[in-house]
């Protein structure tokens, strides 16, 4: 089976890291500001559909399960 979560990393990581030299060239700033859209709409995504995640009070503030002894931070 495909691993989505290792996918979705290895690309999120190479738009971080691409981004920031882009901004420094005026005539990509119209690309970055995609990159930069695509990256935020695929975390919501991401984060939206974590098994990890819990309903919270504050939508953008997602808790975190531990492994080892189910304590919600």
């Amino acid at each position: 089976m495909a691993d989505y979560r290792k996918m979705y990393m290895i690309l999120c990581a190479a738009i971080d890291d691409v981004i920031d030299p882009l901004e420094r060239i005026p005539l990509a700033h119209f690309e970055v500001e995609k990159l930069r859209a695509a990256l935020l709409s695929a975390e919501e995504v991401y984060i939206d559909s974590s098994p990890d995640s819990e309903e919270t009070s504050a939508p953008h503030i997602i808790p975190l399960k531990r492994n080892n002894d189910n304590v919600t931070k």
